[in-house]
């Protein structure tokens, strides 16, 4: 069985505008309104998307996303049970190590000592 998960990340776009972005496989792009050209790095094939069209990424790397009108797209990443686990142990991780600074963190003391100025 295979649990997926969806993040959306909704753009506008003023015509003319450009957008580089890194890409992944199985990544897509989703045109809501308007029209946008789509490159990717090491991809033999460019895309002219309209409203309702979308497209999936194929290579890791570098994409390009210009907005022949105004625009607005949606990026979806798609991610797999392996990628929710590994991004709560990432958290999970975080949380403990932070926790255990403040709980095990020598308290940094000052001598209240002046040496400036004292004469004998």
């Amino acid at each position: 069985m295979k649990h997926e998960s969806t993040v959306f990340k909704t753009l506008d776009l003023p015509g003319g505008s450009v957008v580089p972005f890194r890409s992944m496989p199985g990544e897509r792009v989703r045109v809501l309104y308007g029209r946008i050209w789509l490159t990717e790095e090491g991809s033999l094939s460019d895309a002219v998307l309209a409203p309702g069209e979308e497209v999936a990424l194929g290579t890791r790397g570098l994409a390009v996303i210009e907005a022949l009108s105004p625009a607005r797209i949606q990026l979806i990443e798609s991610i797999g049970l392996a990628g929710v686990v590994l991004n709560a142990k990432r958290r999970l991780t975080r949380s403990l190590t932070a926790w255990w600074a403040r709980q095990f963190a020598a308290p940094i003391t000052r001598s209240s000592t002046s040496y400036a100025g004292s004469r004998q």
